[in-house]
């Protein structure tokens, strides 16, 4: 059955995201969700809380703020997620679904739905989102609004390598369905709160360089004499990759539950397979794990593993 055909024969539709959503995921579970209230129905977005600057996308209406424990969907839609196990809390409620999606970009997904659309060739799961609703869905200015913001996300504003023509000839149209991309644009590219602001300069002054591999952090004092959450972080890994010299960028910070997340970037390296060995994935250069150590033990972990990897 195509997707269409499974929404129209749901009677109870949830859709989600991975844990710490960023952009892509929550553009592409908003988008997804627009699609599914045009076709008549009612989704369930099962997604921890995001940014402030996604208030801008339509569709948060839908997110379902009750508990999951009775939740058992005829459908369910799994977006820019590698494996179940991202899905975090909704996981329990995919278990409980009859018929299971899972629309992706990442390398390492382990097709882990009754059907998978994953494309890693893809930009973003916005992409492959578009790709297939496009032939059942009027693409208004909502819905496309949500999947030009996870492209341009994910893509840190059509700069990475994953950008190609077909990016482009989708942001095209979506542009000609009414996407006003200076105000996108400057939402999310441009615009940063204080808290953000005093984060990248806190990771900034833990800096150091390995040779060419840039290391950042930041520990739960830091974060809590800051006032930050995780939803502030997004940006720094991105900022690591751009300085002078640095071939590969670590960042690490420490969560409430006691784990380390781990973020890389890379302009060459395929740090997939480092973060891989860490439990976790994602692209070839552009990845993350979270680890059970404290913050120095996981960065030398990941250092070594990354001259490993560059000695192949």
């Amino acid at each position: 059955m195509t997707l269409k055909e499974d929404i129209l024969n749901a009677e109870t539709i949830c859709i989600a995201g991975h844990t710490n959503p960023d952009g892509d995921a929550v553009s592409s579970t908003l988008a997804l969700a627009l699609a599914v209230e045009q076709l008549g129905k009612k989704p369930y977005i099962l997604l921890e809380d995001y940014s402030d600057e996604f208030d801008v996308l339509d569709g948060r209406k839908y997110i379902y703020s009750l508990s999951y424990d009775e939740l058992a969907p005829d459908l369910f839609i799994a977006s820019d997620c590698g494996d179940k196990e991202r899905l975090g809390e909704a996981a329990k409620v995919f278990d409980r679904a009859k018929k299971t999606w899972n629309i992706d970009h990442h390398v390492s997904n382990t097709s882990f739905a009754q059907v998978n659309v994953v494309e890693p060739a893809s930009s973003s799961a916005c992409e492959v989102v578009y790709e297939t609703v496009k032939d059942f869905i009027k693409l208004d200015k909502n819905i496309a609004t949500a999947l030009y913001t996870g492209i341009l996300t994910d893509t840190g504003g059509f700069r990475h390598n994953s950008t190609h023509k077909r990016t482009h000839e989708i942001a095209g149209i979506l542009v000609e369905a009414g996407v006003d991309t200076p105000f996108i644009h400057n939402k999310m590219l441009m615009e940063h709160t204080l808290v953000q602001a005093k984060v990248l300069a806190q990771a900034i002054e833990n800096v150091s360089f390995e040779g060419s591999v840039c290391i950042s952090y930041i520990d739960s004092i830091q974060l809590e004499k800051i006032g930050a959450d995780k939803k502030d972080l997004g940006a720094v890994i991105d900022y690591l990759i751009t300085m002078r010299g640095a071939e590969v960028a670590v960042f690490a910070y420490e969560r409430n539950d006691g784990c380390v997340k781990l973020s890389f970037r890379s302009k060459s390296l395929d740090v997939n397979k480092i973060a891989a060995k860490l439990g976790g994935g994602g692209h070839v250069l552009a990845s993350g794990a979270s680890v059970n150590n404290d913050i120095e033990s996981a960065l030398l972990q990941s250092l070594q593993l990354i001259r490993e990897g560059m000695q192949c």
